[in-house]
């Protein structure tokens, strides 16, 4: 199995076998995938007790999560290295789109490729 992981998460998983907390990639990587299901599979299944009987146990309602709590949660995980800066995301009044005469772009571009 290949597994494509973000330059900067494979980078700390690196980092953290040599500095000895695994003994290799592979064994990281088993414990990430062991951490993900455990967290999937909060609530384990009912067992049957009748003979073709199953019963099933409901599953706790979760709320979403706000967009804070989620980068939080991604921050915990090391899939983040740092928060976004909320502030500096602002509508400047000086980016208001400019008229220009003439032609749409996208017919000039239609045109031009036939």
């Amino acid at each position: 199995m290949t597994i494509h992981l973000p330059p900067e998460v494979e980078n700390l998983l690196i980092a953290k076998v040599h500095n000895g907390l695994f003994p290799s990639l592979d064994a990281a990587m088993t414990k990430a995938a062991h951490l993900l299901l455990e967290q999937i599979e909060q609530t384990p299944p009912a067992k049957s007790k009748g003979k073709g009987k199953q019963t099933k146990t409901a599953k706790p309602v979760q709320r979403p999560l706000t967009r804070d709590e989620f980068d939080q949660q991604l921050l915990a995980l090391g899939l983040m290295s740092q928060l976004p800066d909320t502030d500096a995301d602002f509508d400047d009044p000086d980016d208001e789109p400019i008229e220009i005469r003439g032609e749409p772009l996208s017919e000039t571009v239609i045109r031009e490729r036939r």
